[in-house]
């Protein structure tokens, strides 16, 4: 009688996992979501302070568009400017090879960066994070593993849609790899960053031109087109706020009335064969955990050496939060990249 009331569950069971359609939306409930164990104190006082603020207004027009973008970056100018000081880099606003770039340099540049530049492409959605506001993760990345860095201010949507900033990039690699090569400089970005860090690559390829020797790819926007689970899933816990709305819309302008599953629009759609070591960052409560886990996946598909770090509680980007203070996960996340960097690019 019990094996016959096992075999009836395990069948139950295995008809309802086949059943997809059953499972095609769930609606749950008001939930309450503690500060988890296990973080730092630092962070923690981040998540314990932290709000999600509602949705703004999409602009209609490019003057709109424009206001916006000028909003959004003044809180960004400033984050740079106190960082800056604090962490005491500097940098030199030049024309490279015809594109808005900002040389950035650390207060101690380490030996195996001494004689090459890393190059950074920008976040913010693909329309805002221009001028010093792109200079964050920059000054992250210079402060924190000895390296300078390139970052490319690139144009923007929406007066420059889609390939403009992709364009920008490649033009830049191009003018760098004159001098250094390509197998020791990484190209590394978060969010919309990484999304172009991504396109910039497969760009390359299909240029046939030099790839990187790694990426660092920082939760990334892999899939315009479609909503990955975790846009779902984990709304309400990071301060990007939602998909729908503002965000989808700057998708809009980005993409400018091309497809949005070009793979150069979409890295997910991309025909893999082969590619740089990448090294992907996201946290448990990144409205982007699915897309950077979806683009490590297809990666590893193809047989591409990748790596992957989750860190518990971060929602977007939040390992670039020791800019203006001590975080021990972001010392960690540097580590991490360090590591991967020494492995592939500084052998």
């Amino acid at each position: 009688m019990k094996k016959k009331l096992l075999r009836t569950f395990v069948s139950t069971l295995f008809i309802g996992l086949s059943t997809s359609t059953a499972f095609a939306s769930m609606t749950m409930g008001e939930r309450t979501i503690p500060t988890p164990v296990g973080v730092s104190p630092e962070f923690a006082q981040i998540i314990e302070n932290r709000t999600v603020a509602p949705p703004l207004s999409v602009p209609t027009n490019t003057e709109e568009w424009s206001a916006l973008q000028a909003q959004f970056d003044a809180p960004g100018i400033e984050v740079t400017r106190q960082a800056l000081e604090r962490l005491q880099v500097t940098y030199e606003a030049k024309q490279f090879a015809g594109v808005d770039t900002f040389f950035v340099t650390p207060k101690h540049i380490a030996p195996e960066y001494k004689d090459k530049w890393l190059v950074h492409i920008h976040g913010g959605a693909f329309v805002f994070g221009g001028g010093e506001s792109a200079l964050r993760e920059a000054i992250w990345v210079a402060n924190g593993i000895g390296a300078q860095v390139i970052s490319i201010d690139y144009r923007q949507p929406p007066l420059h849609p889609f390939p403009a900033a992709i364009d920008d990039a490649v033009a830049v690699w191009k003018e760098l790899i004159k001098t250094q090569s390509p197998e020791s400089t990484a190209i590394f970005g978060t969010s919309a960053g990484g999304n172009l860090t991504l396109a910039t690559t497969l760009k390359l390829q299909q240029l046939d031109l030099p790839a990187p020797g790694a990426l660092f790819v920082g939760t990334p926007a892999v899939d315009l087109k479609e909503t990955s689970d975790s846009w779902l899933t984990l709304q309400g816990l990071d301060p990007l706020g939602q998909r729908e709305g503002l965000i989808e819309s700057t998708f809009d302008v980005y993409a400018g009335g091309e497809a949005r599953d070009n793979p150069l629009i979409s890295p997910i759609y991309a025909d893999i064969d082969e590619f740089p070591p990448t090294v992907f960052i996201s946290g448990t409560r990144d409205l982007l955990l699915s897309d950077t886990v979806r683009m490590h996946r297809l990666l590893r598909s193809a047989g591409v050496d990748t790596d992957l770090h989750i860190y518990d509680a971060q929602s977007h980007g939040d390992y670039l939060n020791n800019l203006l203070f001590d975080m021990p996960e972001s010392e960690d996340a540097l580590n991490e990249l360090k590591m991967f960097f020494n492995q592939h690019i500084n052998k």
